[in-house]
């Protein structure tokens, strides 16, 4: 992404030389260019560093963080506002979101902000405010794919719960939809000129979709909506959102192993939320916070979670992608492994209405305790000593056992080799760069500046894929790079530099070696 905004910065497109695309075109998919767009103001004045795309990460969601906290406010005064504060600053799932540049975090806060602009207007009914709204749900679905789903949904259900309103305010509410669907019309219009590429990645994780290759065995629908509906019921485990979290896969690590997605403390508060919904007077704010969760998870439910695709036995964290061995047996597809293995990045705009349903269960717990200071005092003080316990030591993990852990999902030490095989010299001196990973040519793009117009200009060879496949194709050669095996170019070819992951043998001693935080070898490098 950052890269892309590079390119569309000094070109106006992005690098696979797409003008301004709609549907950002990634390596297996399109994905939404919301996050990119964000990133050229930033990389103009910063420049293309790991830094500048993680800040504009961290500026969504701050975004999110003051919107969340103004939102409670709004829903529930100051004490909802400063829960909703603390949760959503120390949160497990919120933190991961905000410190790396995926689409999640733009997503989760287009959301926040449009729910606020909305409950603004309830409060006083000046259009402007519905009208913003609308402005902003409609960006929310250039924001990440998974919008296309939830916001229509969530709209829907917005004028269910709340139609009085609406139907009080008819030509302003006319108004904000005609502007929603005015902003949805340019996506709604590439799918249908574009049907086949962009509904292909979608097609291959969707757990409703039937196969349709000649000679495939069709899954029956009662398992396909079985499956799905295992998938949904994983989302609400306590295992997920308190204890384990997110497991993910051989290329992303995202969270901290060994934590919820949640705070352990603020399991009995959403159980007090829950509550509300049949004492007290926030019985239509809890409805509306339920709803909002089980809305933002639908979209997950019908995806094939990131961390059941090629689960291992016996593993609980799958090996990362660069010390993975591909000819290991993986497990089948099933409603329990499913189940068990909930996205966090898909279901990642369920993340606001789980903190604000947090913040709904502090103000009932003191509203329930209001008659009893003593007690309501004692609860507190529990509850805020538990959060700092958990936090801390999340937050501790987070910045120093997490970075050691992670490196390999995230590729550490392809930086390192950048700056090791210094500026291009004659073309003819190659470089063979091991393709174990997720698409190492563009780390060298980016960590290089390479020059965006003579990438879009200049002879770039592709691997084949059988007709009708998603999105990209994956680069094996430009320029002096050539991204295949090291073992077999070093063999082919008289003279060059040859990258060998750490896991691989490399045929005469290392030149240079690459090490992950833990000492042990990320990359080898070759000359000859």
């Amino acid at each position: 992404m950052g890269y892309d905004a590079y390119s569309i910065l000094k070109t106006g497109r992005d690098h696979h030389g797409h003008f301004l695309p709609l549907n950002e075109q990634a390596f297996n998919d399109y994905r939404r260019p919301l996050l990119t767009y964000s990133l050229i103001p930033l990389i103009e004045v910063l420049g293309l560093r790991v830094s500048t795309v993680r800040l504009g990460a961290a500026l969504w969601g701050i975004s999110d963080l003051v919107a969340i906290t103004a939102l409670a406010g709004l829903m529930l005064g100051w004490p909802g506002a400063a829960a909703a504060a603390v949760f959503a600053a120390v949160s497990p799932w919120d933190m991961s979101f905000s410190r790396v540049a995926v689409q999640g975090g733009s997503a989760a806060a287009t959301v926040s902000i449009a729910t606020l602009f909305f409950w603004r207007w309830r409060k006083g009914r000046r259009g402007i405010w519905l009208y913003l709204s609308a402005f902003v749900f409609g960006l929310s679905l250039y924001s990440y794919t998974v919008a296309d789903l939830f916001t229509p949904l969530f709209l829907a259900f917005l004028a269910l719960l709340y139609w009085r309103e609406f139907r009080d305010s008819a030509s302003q509410s006319l108004r904000a939809a005609a502007l929603f669907v005015l902003l949805a019309i340019p996506l709604a219009a590439s799918f249908v000129m574009y049907p086949a590429q962009l509904n292909a990645h979608f097609n291959e994780l969707s757990l409703l979709t039937t196969t349709s290759c000649a000679g495939c065995t069709i899954t029956p629908l009662s398992v396909r909506l079985a499956t799905s509906a295992a998938g949904l019921a994983g989302y609400f485990t306590p295992s997920f959102l308190f204890v384990h979290g997110d497991l993910w896969d051989h290329w992303t690590l995202m969270h901290v192993p060994g934590f919820g997605q949640l705070l352990p403390e603020q399991a009995p508060l959403i159980a007090l939320a829950l509550f509300a919904l049949v004492v007290g007077t926030r019985r239509k704010t809890a409805v509306f916070l339920l709803g909002w969760t089980v809305l933002a998870t639908l979209p997950a439910a019908v995806i094939h979670p990131l961390g059941a695709a090629w689960a291992e036995p016996g593993k609980v964290r799958p090996t990362a992608w660069t010390l993975f061995d591909p000819s290991t047996a993986t497990l089948p597809v099933t409603p329990w492994l499913v189940f068990s293995h909930p996205d966090s990045r898909h279901a990642v705009l369920a993340m606001v209405p789980w903190i604000l349903l947090s913040a709904l269960g502090f103000v009932t717990l003191l509203e329930l305790t209001s008659s009893r200071r003593a007690l309501s005092i004692t609860l507190c003080a529990a509850l805020a000593a538990g959060t700092l316990f958990h936090a801390a030591r999340f937050i501790r993990s987070y910045f120093i056992d997490y970075p050691v852990i992670a490196a390999p999902y995230f590729q550490y030490g392809l930086e390192q080799v950048m700056e090791h095989l210094g500026p291009p010299g004659h073309p003819a001196q190659r470089v063979a760069i091991t393709p174990r990973g997720s698409e190492p040519y563009i780390y060298v793009l980016f960590f290089e500046h390479y020059p965006p117009e003579r990438f879009q200009t200049e002879r770039v060879i592709l691997i084949r894929k059988k007709p009708g496949g998603v999105a990209a194709l994956p680069v094996l050669s430009f320029d002096r790079y050539v991204f295949i095996p090291p073992d077999s170019a070093y063999r082919g070819m008289e003279h060059g530099t040859f990258v060998f992951s750490g896991a691989d043998p490399t045929p005469v001693p290392p030149t240079i070696s690459i090490r992950y935080p833990d000492g042990t070898i990320a990359y080898n490098i070759v000359s000859k």
